[in-house]
């Protein structure tokens, strides 16, 4: 069984790692994918940036396979004037690799087009358990591009609002998205979603 790492920029009770760890477990029970998932919380997106290859180099020293370094184009409290650029952000990463004589370690670099909404709006089922009740079924509609969208964040909280009257805080619905997920079909519409599970699992799928 293949020991992964993966590096994931919110707390230790946040959004992406709940829902990671529940695609890893698809992985095992829906694809056959024997692995064993070891995720690690950077808090931020600045800390993931900054301590990503010394967080990598103790993970191959706890025995990790591979390691993955999972991480938003855009951050929590972007600066709109900015341009958003995570070539920048990756060639920085590769370059801290190299000084850390990893670059030759399989390490594999995710950055989310955008940011983690951006996967979970691909899977209007998945929202429409969430938000709906026994008295108030709700159907969302499917969006077609998610990823493309300016903020996604701010979709869903519109989508929250609109179809569920309630306020959408990522880390109180963190849980709840988690064990909603069914299947990576609607997921693997992303593309940078399948990259992610494709590097998690070592093959596509």
């Amino acid at each position: 069984m293949a020991r992964v790492g993966i590096l994931v920029e919110c707390g230790r009770d946040g959004l992406e790692v709940h829902v990671c760890r529940r695609i890893c477990h698809l992985l095992r029970q829906q694809h056959g994918i024997k692995l064993e998932e070891q995720i690690v919380p950077m808090d931020n997106k600045n800390r993931l940036l900054q301590e990503c290859t010394i967080a990598t180099r103790n993970l191959f020293t706890g025995g990790c396979e591979r390691v993955v370094i999972l991480w938003d184009e855009r951050p929590a409290w972007p600066d709109e004037a900015q341009q958003l650029c995570w070539h920048q952000e990756r060639e920085r990463i590769l370059g801290e690799l190299r000084g850390q004589r990893l670059a030759k370690r399989p390490v594999f670099l995710v950055c989310i087009e955008r940011e983690f909404e951006s996967w979970l709006l691909h899977d209007e089922r998945l929202l429409s358990l969430v938000l709906s009740t026994p008295a108030h079924p709700v159907k969302i509609p499917r969006q077609t591009t998610p990823h493309r969208l300016k903020n996604p964040k701010g979709t869903m909280i519109t989508v929250f609002r609109k179809y569920g009257g309630k306020r959408y805080v990522d880390v109180l619905y963190a849980r709840r998205l988690a064990d909603g997920l069914q299947d990576l079909s609607r997921l693997k519409r992303c593309a940078t979603f399948a990259r992610f599970a494709e590097k998690v699992a070592g093959k596509k799928i």
